[in-house]
Protein backbone atom coordinates (compact mmCIF):
# COMPACT_ATOMS: atom_id res chain seq x y z
CA UNK A 1 0.00 0.00 0.00
CA UNK A 2 1.64 3.40 -0.95
CA UNK A 3 0.28 6.56 0.49
CA UNK A 4 0.29 9.42 -1.74
CA UNK A 5 0.18 13.04 -0.21
CA UNK A 6 -0.32 16.80 -1.28
CA UNK A 7 2.60 17.60 -3.42
CA UNK A 8 5.19 20.08 -1.69
CA UNK A 9 5.04 22.65 -4.12
CA UNK A 10 0.67 22.71 -3.58
CA UNK A 11 1.98 22.79 0.59
CA UNK A 12 3.79 25.67 -0.46
CA UNK A 13 1.31 27.90 -1.80
CA UNK A 14 -0.98 26.60 1.08
CA UNK A 15 1.54 28.72 3.41
CA UNK A 16 1.88 31.58 1.22
CA UNK A 17 -1.75 32.29 1.61
CA UNK A 18 -1.60 31.34 5.44
CA UNK A 19 1.55 33.96 5.31
CA UNK A 20 -0.16 36.64 3.45
CA UNK A 21 -3.53 36.72 5.45
CA UNK A 22 -5.62 35.26 2.78
CA UNK A 23 -6.48 32.13 4.75
CA UNK A 24 -6.65 31.72 9.13
CA UNK A 25 -5.22 29.11 10.74
CA UNK A 26 -7.69 28.75 13.87
CA UNK A 27 -11.23 27.56 13.39
CA UNK A 28 -12.29 30.68 12.56
CA UNK A 29 -11.43 34.03 11.72
CA UNK A 30 -9.80 36.51 14.51
CA UNK A 31 -11.24 39.98 14.38
CA UNK A 32 -7.62 41.09 12.92
CA UNK A 33 -7.72 38.45 10.22
CA UNK A 34 -10.79 39.35 9.29
CA UNK A 35 -10.11 42.96 9.13
CA UNK A 36 -7.16 41.69 6.54
CA UNK A 37 -9.87 39.59 4.40
CA UNK A 38 -11.83 42.24 4.15
CA UNK A 39 -8.88 44.68 2.85
CA UNK A 40 -8.05 42.50 0.32
CA UNK A 41 -11.68 42.12 -0.80
CA UNK A 42 -12.34 46.17 -1.05
CA UNK A 43 -8.54 46.69 -2.30
CA UNK A 44 -9.62 43.94 -5.61
CA UNK A 45 -13.13 45.39 -5.91
CA UNK A 46 -10.91 49.33 -6.02
CA UNK A 47 -8.33 47.76 -8.52
CA UNK A 48 -10.94 45.88 -11.10
CA UNK A 49 -12.51 49.60 -10.99
CA UNK A 50 -9.41 51.37 -11.64
CA UNK A 51 -9.45 49.52 -15.01
CA UNK A 52 -12.85 49.94 -16.20
CA UNK A 53 -12.71 53.58 -15.39
CA UNK A 54 -9.91 53.85 -17.16
CA UNK A 55 -11.34 52.09 -20.15
CA UNK A 56 -14.31 54.55 -20.55
CA UNK A 57 -12.34 57.41 -19.79
CA UNK A 58 -8.87 56.61 -22.34
CA UNK A 59 -9.22 58.74 -25.61
CA UNK A 60 -7.16 55.95 -27.63
CA UNK A 61 -9.16 53.38 -29.25
CA UNK A 62 -6.32 50.94 -28.86
CA UNK A 63 -5.94 51.62 -25.24
CA UNK A 64 -9.55 51.26 -24.31
CA UNK A 65 -9.87 47.90 -26.27
CA UNK A 66 -6.72 46.74 -24.23
CA UNK A 67 -8.02 48.22 -21.06
CA UNK A 68 -11.23 46.66 -21.43
CA UNK A 69 -10.14 42.81 -21.60
CA UNK A 70 -7.54 43.65 -18.72
CA UNK A 71 -10.73 44.94 -17.01
CA UNK A 72 -12.65 41.79 -17.55
CA UNK A 73 -9.86 39.05 -16.78
CA UNK A 74 -9.29 40.96 -13.78
CA UNK A 75 -12.78 40.76 -12.83
CA UNK A 76 -12.86 37.30 -12.98
CA UNK A 77 -9.21 36.62 -11.00
CA UNK A 78 -11.09 39.15 -7.91
CA UNK A 79 -14.25 36.60 -8.31
CA UNK A 80 -11.64 34.17 -7.87
CA UNK A 81 -9.55 35.74 -5.17
CA UNK A 82 -12.67 36.15 -3.27
CA UNK A 83 -13.72 32.67 -3.71
CA UNK A 84 -10.12 31.61 -2.35
CA UNK A 85 -10.51 33.87 1.01
CA UNK A 86 -14.10 32.51 2.14
CA UNK A 87 -14.07 29.32 1.26
CA UNK A 88 -11.14 28.23 3.01
CA UNK A 89 -12.44 25.17 4.75
CA UNK A 90 -14.45 23.72 1.21
CA UNK A 91 -11.00 24.34 -0.58
CA UNK A 92 -8.97 22.18 2.07
CA UNK A 93 -11.61 19.65 2.27
CA UNK A 94 -10.99 19.02 -1.19
CA UNK A 95 -7.32 19.19 -1.09
CA UNK A 96 -7.76 16.30 1.84
CA UNK A 97 -10.26 14.28 0.01
CA UNK A 98 -8.96 14.19 -2.97
CA UNK A 99 -5.22 14.60 -2.83
CA UNK A 100 -4.16 12.04 0.11
CA UNK A 101 -5.20 8.60 -0.04
CA UNK A 102 -4.04 4.79 -1.11
CA UNK A 103 -2.58 2.60 -4.01
CA UNK A 104 -2.24 -1.15 -3.84
CA UNK A 105 -0.12 -1.54 -6.72
CA UNK A 106 3.21 -0.69 -7.34
CA UNK A 107 2.36 -0.35 -11.10
CA UNK A 108 -0.37 2.35 -10.15
CA UNK A 109 1.80 4.05 -7.56
CA UNK A 110 4.72 4.98 -10.21
CA UNK A 111 2.08 5.75 -13.28
CA UNK A 112 0.32 8.64 -10.81
CA UNK A 113 4.18 10.21 -9.51
CA UNK A 114 5.15 9.50 -13.31
CA UNK A 115 2.21 11.90 -14.47
CA UNK A 116 1.77 13.90 -11.48
CA UNK A 117 5.48 14.97 -11.97
CA UNK A 118 5.10 16.14 -15.39
CA UNK A 119 2.51 18.18 -14.52
CA UNK A 120 4.56 19.74 -11.81
CA UNK A 121 7.74 20.74 -14.03
CA UNK A 122 5.04 22.34 -16.31
CA UNK A 123 3.51 24.27 -13.38
CA UNK A 124 7.28 25.40 -12.00
CA UNK A 125 8.02 26.60 -15.97
CA UNK A 126 4.56 28.24 -15.87
CA UNK A 127 5.15 29.91 -12.31
CA UNK A 128 8.61 31.34 -13.89
CA UNK A 129 6.91 32.61 -16.75
CA UNK A 130 4.31 34.52 -14.66
CA UNK A 131 6.88 35.71 -12.18
CA UNK A 132 8.93 37.33 -15.06
CA UNK A 133 6.29 39.00 -16.49
CA UNK A 134 4.84 40.26 -13.16
CA UNK A 135 8.40 41.85 -12.70
CA UNK A 136 8.62 43.10 -16.08
CA UNK A 137 4.53 45.02 -15.76
CA UNK A 138 5.51 46.36 -12.60
CA UNK A 139 9.50 46.83 -11.68
CA UNK A 140 10.57 47.39 -15.49
CA UNK A 141 8.10 48.78 -17.90
CA UNK A 142 7.29 51.69 -15.52
CA UNK A 143 11.21 52.91 -15.65
CA UNK A 144 12.02 51.91 -19.33
CA UNK A 145 12.59 55.54 -21.16
CA UNK A 146 12.35 58.98 -19.61
CA UNK A 147 8.79 59.84 -19.20
CA UNK A 148 6.72 58.37 -16.65
CA UNK A 149 4.63 55.35 -17.73
CA UNK A 150 2.48 52.95 -16.66
CA UNK A 151 1.87 49.67 -18.22
CA UNK A 152 -1.87 49.33 -17.15
CA UNK A 153 -3.12 53.22 -17.89
CA UNK A 154 -5.68 53.04 -15.32
CA UNK A 155 -7.86 56.25 -13.26
CA UNK A 156 -6.19 57.31 -10.77
CA UNK A 157 -7.52 60.42 -8.62
CA UNK A 158 -3.68 62.09 -8.46
CA UNK A 159 -1.73 63.17 -11.57
CA UNK A 160 0.71 60.94 -11.54
CA UNK A 161 2.38 62.20 -15.12
CA UNK A 162 3.61 65.54 -13.62
CA UNK A 163 4.39 64.27 -9.63
CA UNK A 164 6.74 61.86 -8.66
CA UNK A 165 5.14 61.47 -5.19
CA UNK A 166 1.56 60.53 -6.99
CA UNK A 167 3.79 58.55 -9.62
CA UNK A 168 5.27 56.03 -6.96
CA UNK A 169 1.86 55.71 -5.28
CA UNK A 170 0.09 54.45 -8.33
CA UNK A 171 3.28 52.41 -9.05
CA UNK A 172 2.51 50.80 -5.40
CA UNK A 173 -1.47 50.40 -6.25
CA UNK A 174 -0.56 48.60 -9.11
CA UNK A 175 1.97 46.57 -7.40
CA UNK A 176 -0.19 44.95 -4.71
CA UNK A 177 -3.02 44.72 -6.91
CA UNK A 178 -0.99 43.01 -8.82
CA UNK A 179 -0.06 40.66 -5.69
CA UNK A 180 -3.03 39.86 -5.42
CA UNK A 181 -3.88 38.63 -8.92
CA UNK A 182 -1.26 36.74 -8.43
CA UNK A 183 -1.97 35.34 -5.82
CA UNK A 184 -5.53 34.22 -7.48
CA UNK A 185 -3.51 32.63 -10.57
CA UNK A 186 -2.15 30.64 -8.03
CA UNK A 187 -5.26 29.54 -6.86
CA UNK A 188 -6.23 28.61 -10.50
CA UNK A 189 -3.27 26.52 -10.56
CA UNK A 190 -4.37 24.66 -7.84
CA UNK A 191 -7.63 23.40 -9.14
CA UNK A 192 -5.59 22.34 -12.25
CA UNK A 193 -3.89 19.87 -9.59
CA UNK A 194 -7.87 18.89 -7.91
CA UNK A 195 -8.89 17.99 -11.59
CA UNK A 196 -5.52 15.92 -12.06
CA UNK A 197 -5.59 14.24 -8.83
CA UNK A 198 -9.07 12.99 -10.39
CA UNK A 199 -8.06 11.99 -13.50
CA UNK A 200 -5.33 10.27 -12.40
CA UNK A 201 -7.29 8.32 -9.73
CA UNK A 202 -9.76 7.02 -12.36
CA UNK A 203 -5.99 5.70 -14.63
CA UNK A 204 -5.07 4.28 -11.25
CA UNK A 205 -8.37 2.99 -10.89
CA UNK A 206 -8.33 0.85 -14.04
CA UNK A 207 -5.10 -0.41 -13.96
CA UNK A 208 -6.55 -2.39 -10.49
CA UNK A 209 -9.41 -3.55 -12.26
CA UNK A 210 -7.11 -5.23 -14.94
CA UNK A 211 -5.39 -6.67 -11.78
CA UNK A 212 -8.03 -8.31 -10.04
CA UNK A 213 -7.64 -11.30 -7.94
CA UNK A 214 -4.01 -11.16 -8.86
CA UNK A 215 -1.91 -12.25 -6.09
CA UNK A 216 1.34 -10.63 -6.33
CA UNK A 217 3.01 -12.84 -3.41
CA UNK A 218 4.27 -16.22 -4.33
CA UNK A 219 2.27 -18.35 -1.98
CA UNK A 220 -0.34 -21.29 -2.75
CA UNK A 221 -4.25 -20.67 -2.88
CA UNK A 222 -6.59 -22.73 -3.43
CA UNK A 223 -9.29 -21.99 -6.25
CA UNK A 224 -11.92 -21.04 -3.51
CA UNK A 225 -9.51 -18.64 -2.26
CA UNK A 226 -8.99 -16.98 -5.17
CA UNK A 227 -12.42 -16.70 -5.84
CA UNK A 228 -12.75 -15.14 -2.40
CA UNK A 229 -9.67 -12.71 -2.77
CA UNK A 230 -11.52 -11.75 -6.42
CA UNK A 231 -14.92 -11.01 -5.34
CA UNK A 232 -13.22 -8.83 -2.27
CA UNK A 233 -10.80 -6.92 -5.02
CA UNK A 234 -14.15 -6.15 -6.54
CA UNK A 235 -15.94 -4.96 -3.99
CA UNK A 236 -12.88 -2.42 -2.88
CA UNK A 237 -12.88 -1.32 -6.44
CA UNK A 238 -16.26 -0.66 -6.35
CA UNK A 239 -16.82 1.38 -3.39
CA UNK A 240 -13.53 3.03 -4.75
CA UNK A 241 -15.71 4.40 -7.63
CA UNK A 242 -18.16 5.37 -5.67
CA UNK A 243 -15.97 7.25 -3.61
CA UNK A 244 -13.89 9.16 -6.55
CA UNK A 245 -17.20 9.54 -8.48
CA UNK A 246 -19.12 11.17 -5.65
CA UNK A 247 -15.82 13.48 -4.97
CA UNK A 248 -15.69 14.65 -8.83
CA UNK A 249 -19.19 15.55 -8.80
CA UNK A 250 -18.62 17.65 -5.64
CA UNK A 251 -15.46 19.27 -7.08
CA UNK A 252 -17.15 20.24 -10.35
CA UNK A 253 -19.89 21.46 -8.17
CA UNK A 254 -18.11 23.43 -6.16
CA UNK A 255 -16.65 25.37 -9.30
CA UNK A 256 -18.83 25.21 -11.42
CA UNK A 257 -20.29 28.81 -11.10
CA UNK A 258 -17.00 30.16 -11.37
CA UNK A 259 -16.17 27.98 -14.33
CA UNK A 260 -18.80 29.29 -16.10
CA UNK A 261 -18.02 32.67 -15.56
CA UNK A 262 -14.83 31.70 -16.87
CA UNK A 263 -16.46 30.31 -19.93
CA UNK A 264 -18.45 33.44 -20.35
CA UNK A 265 -15.31 35.73 -20.52
CA UNK A 266 -12.71 34.06 -21.83
CA UNK A 267 -13.88 35.08 -25.46
CA UNK A 268 -14.21 38.41 -25.32
CA UNK A 269 -10.49 38.37 -23.15
CA UNK A 270 -8.92 36.03 -26.07
CA UNK A 271 -10.67 38.17 -28.28
CA UNK A 272 -8.90 41.45 -26.99
CA UNK A 273 -5.31 39.76 -26.68
CA UNK A 274 -5.54 38.94 -30.81
CA UNK A 275 -6.64 42.56 -31.71
CA UNK A 276 -3.49 44.16 -29.21
CA UNK A 277 -1.30 41.34 -31.22
CA UNK A 278 -2.72 42.09 -34.81
CA UNK A 279 -2.59 45.73 -34.94
CA UNK A 280 0.46 46.23 -32.94
CA UNK A 281 -0.31 48.66 -30.69
CA UNK A 282 2.50 48.26 -27.73
CA UNK A 283 4.82 51.57 -28.24
CA UNK A 284 8.04 48.99 -27.62
CA UNK A 285 8.89 45.56 -27.73
CA UNK A 286 8.88 44.94 -24.12
CA UNK A 287 5.30 45.84 -24.34
CA UNK A 288 4.28 43.65 -27.28
CA UNK A 289 6.18 40.71 -25.22
CA UNK A 290 3.75 41.44 -22.55
CA UNK A 291 0.49 41.25 -24.76
CA UNK A 292 2.14 38.15 -25.96
CA UNK A 293 2.31 36.63 -22.42
CA UNK A 294 -1.21 38.25 -21.45
CA UNK A 295 -2.59 36.15 -24.72
CA UNK A 296 -0.74 33.01 -23.62
CA UNK A 297 -2.03 32.95 -20.06
CA UNK A 298 -5.87 33.49 -20.75
CA UNK A 299 -5.91 30.58 -23.51
CA UNK A 300 -3.59 28.42 -21.38
CA UNK A 301 -6.25 29.22 -18.05
CA UNK A 302 -9.10 27.58 -20.08
CA UNK A 303 -7.05 25.20 -22.03
CA UNK A 304 -5.83 23.85 -18.29
CA UNK A 305 -9.65 23.14 -16.74
CA UNK A 306 -10.79 21.92 -20.48
CA UNK A 307 -8.29 19.40 -21.01
CA UNK A 308 -8.24 18.35 -17.20
CA UNK A 309 -12.23 17.91 -17.69
CA UNK A 310 -11.85 16.28 -21.00
CA UNK A 311 -8.79 13.93 -18.96
CA UNK A 312 -11.11 12.87 -16.43
CA UNK A 313 -14.06 11.91 -19.00
CA UNK A 314 -11.73 10.09 -21.12
CA UNK A 315 -10.06 8.16 -17.86
CA UNK A 316 -13.56 7.20 -16.30
CA UNK A 317 -14.75 6.23 -20.26
CA UNK A 318 -12.02 3.49 -20.11
CA UNK A 319 -12.66 1.65 -16.88
CA UNK A 320 -15.39 -0.34 -18.36
CA UNK A 321 -12.46 -1.61 -21.03
CA UNK A 322 -10.07 -2.56 -17.83
CA UNK A 323 -12.74 -4.44 -16.24
CA UNK A 324 -13.15 -6.73 -18.85
CA UNK A 325 -9.20 -6.86 -19.04
CA UNK A 326 -9.23 -8.66 -16.14
CA UNK A 327 -9.64 -12.56 -15.01
CA UNK A 328 -13.41 -12.40 -14.90
CA UNK A 329 -14.32 -14.88 -17.09
CA UNK A 330 -12.98 -17.57 -14.94
CA UNK A 331 -14.84 -16.81 -11.83
CA UNK A 332 -18.14 -18.30 -10.56
CA UNK A 333 -21.32 -17.59 -11.57
CA UNK A 334 -22.49 -14.95 -9.20
CA UNK A 335 -19.45 -13.61 -9.72
CA UNK A 336 -19.71 -12.89 -13.21
CA UNK A 337 -22.61 -11.10 -12.95
CA UNK A 338 -21.51 -8.64 -10.00
CA UNK A 339 -18.58 -7.98 -12.79
CA UNK A 340 -21.31 -7.47 -15.79
CA UNK A 341 -23.48 -4.98 -13.60
CA UNK A 342 -20.39 -2.98 -12.62
CA UNK A 343 -19.42 -2.91 -16.18
CA UNK A 344 -22.75 -1.50 -17.13
CA UNK A 345 -22.32 1.14 -14.59
CA UNK A 346 -19.06 2.16 -16.03
CA UNK A 347 -19.97 2.28 -19.25
CA UNK A 348 -20.96 5.87 -18.09
CA UNK A 349 -18.66 8.49 -18.24
CA UNK A 350 -17.75 10.86 -15.43
CA UNK A 351 -18.34 14.55 -16.75
CA UNK A 352 -18.25 17.73 -15.17
CA UNK A 353 -21.25 19.77 -16.81
CA UNK A 354 -21.11 23.57 -16.23
CA UNK A 355 -24.22 25.45 -15.85
CA UNK A 356 -26.10 22.54 -17.22
CA UNK A 357 -24.83 23.14 -20.57
CA UNK A 358 -21.42 22.88 -21.45
CA UNK A 359 -19.35 20.02 -20.88
CA UNK A 360 -15.63 20.65 -19.13
CA UNK A 361 -14.18 19.10 -22.29
CA UNK A 362 -11.59 20.06 -25.25
CA UNK A 363 -15.02 20.70 -27.81
CA UNK A 364 -16.22 23.37 -25.10
CA UNK A 365 -12.69 25.11 -25.38
CA UNK A 366 -12.34 24.99 -29.42
CA UNK A 367 -15.88 26.49 -29.66
CA UNK A 368 -14.65 29.20 -27.58
CA UNK A 369 -11.90 29.55 -29.47
CA UNK A 370 -14.14 29.73 -32.73
CA UNK A 371 -16.17 32.15 -30.80
CA UNK A 372 -13.40 34.73 -30.07
CA UNK A 373 -12.18 34.26 -33.64
CA UNK A 374 -15.77 35.67 -34.78
CA UNK A 375 -15.66 38.42 -32.48
CA UNK A 376 -12.30 39.30 -33.70
CA UNK A 377 -13.38 40.05 -37.24
CA UNK A 378 -16.39 41.89 -35.90
CA UNK A 379 -14.43 44.12 -34.30
CA UNK A 380 -11.77 44.72 -37.02
CA UNK A 381 -14.77 45.48 -39.11
CA UNK A 382 -15.72 48.13 -36.96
Amino acid sequence: MHRIKIHKIIALMISFFYLIGCWHRGNKPTVREFRTKLFYCIYSCVFVASFFVGAIKNEEKDNTIFLSEISITAAVFTIKFWILIWKQNEILDLLNRICDFSIRDDYGCALFKDKLQRFIGLLIIFLIVLSISFTLETVVLPFVGSEKTLFYEIWFPLDWKNSDVAFWIATIFIFIGDVLMMTSILFSTMIWYLLLNCSLRYEVLGEQLKILGRITERINLSERQLYTNFLQNLKESIQAHSHLRELTDKLGSFFSNMFFLQFATSGLCICGSIYCLAFDIGDSLLERLMYLLVFMFVVAELFMITYFGNEIMLSSNRLSYCLFESDWYNQPQSTKKCVILFGECLKQPQKIVIGKLYPLNLETFTRIINSAYSMFNILKSL
